[in-house]
């Protein structure tokens, strides 16, 4: 007999009672998902023509690479880029697996599409924010956190020093360094300088990342985290070495995005008007 989820051949019993159904509490637990979300009509994992049979059956408009993009986003920013493969995107859509690599093609180009996606939506235009060089790097610099905010998986995808090469990712650049060049700085400088704008933001950004994975993998809150070091550096008599720790006693929320975000905001002035002083001979 095979499995009634993957089709793989049970193995033999090993006495009396009711026949398996399936080959592992793995398939089992992923047949009931099936039944429970999408009826007892829907295909069995890894069953392509029950696939293409079901997504014609359920819908007169097959699903587009828009739809598939934005399925793959959804499922990125609620359990990390990890999560998002060719085969998963199809479960989440019921789409096939064969229309979704004939649509999409591969990962890398499904990642950026999801990058071009994010970065597309509207946007300041650049010419409409505050006049000066610096504001309008800040209001650059502040626009690129509030995309790693909404979507925690792009900083992991662009901080890197071959980044899918979109036409959003290009704009966004090409206005910093515009920004740069505009305060007299030429283009090979200004580009310099915004990589090394960038990876401050990126940075800032990766500390959020870097939060939410602790929080997950320990189950403790940044804000126990914290409490819990300041204790024992009392304990140790650290803080009276340090006196900075007993300065900061308490995390501004419990997951420490609402720190890292303050720390962002401090730093990020004084990193552009560092960036914009004129080398000296």
């Amino acid at each position: 007999m095979d499995c009634a989820e993957c089709q793989d051949e049970l193995p033999s019993p090993a006495g009396t009672g009711r026949p398996r159904r399936y080959c592992s509490r793995a398939c089992q637990a992923r047949a009931y998902r099936r039944r429970r979300d999408r009826g007892r009509s829907a295909p069995r994992h890894g069953d392509v023509t029950g696939a293409w049979a079901s997504e014609a059956a359920s819908t007169s408009t097959p699903v587009t690479v828009d739809d598939l993009v934005e399925a793959a986003v959804a499922l990125a920013d609620r359990q990390g880029i990890e999560s998002v493969t060719l085969r998963s995107v199809a479960r989440h859509t019921g789409a096939s697996p064969v229309r979704v690599e004939r649509l999409i093609g591969s990962r890398d180009r499904l990642v950026a599409a999801m990058t071009q996606h994010v970065l597309s939506r509207p946007r300041r235009d650049p010419s409409a924010m505050a006049p000066g060089s610096a504001a309008r790097i800040v209001a650059l610099a502040q626009s690129e956190w509030r995309r790693y905010e909404r979507h925690p998986w792009l900083v992991s995808v662009l901080a890197s020093s071959r980044p899918p090469v979109e036409p959003a990712v290009l704009e966004h650049a090409g206005d910093v360094i515009d920004a740069f060049v505009r305060h007299g700085l030429d283009p090979a400088d200004a580009f310099d300088r915004y990589i090394a704008l960038s990876a401050y933001v990126q940075g800032m950004a990766r500390l959020l990342t870097s939060e939410q994975h602790e929080t997950r993998a320990h189950g403790v809150t940044y804000a126990a985290w914290w409490a819990a070091q300041h204790r024992r550096a009392e304990r140790t008599g650290r803080d009276r070495r340090h006196p900075w720790i007993a300065q900061n006693t308490t995390a501004s929320g419990a997951d420490g995005h609402d720190d890292v975000a303050r720390w962002f905001a401090a730093g990020l002035p004084r990193v552009v008007d560092g960036l914009l002083a004129r080398s000296t001979p």
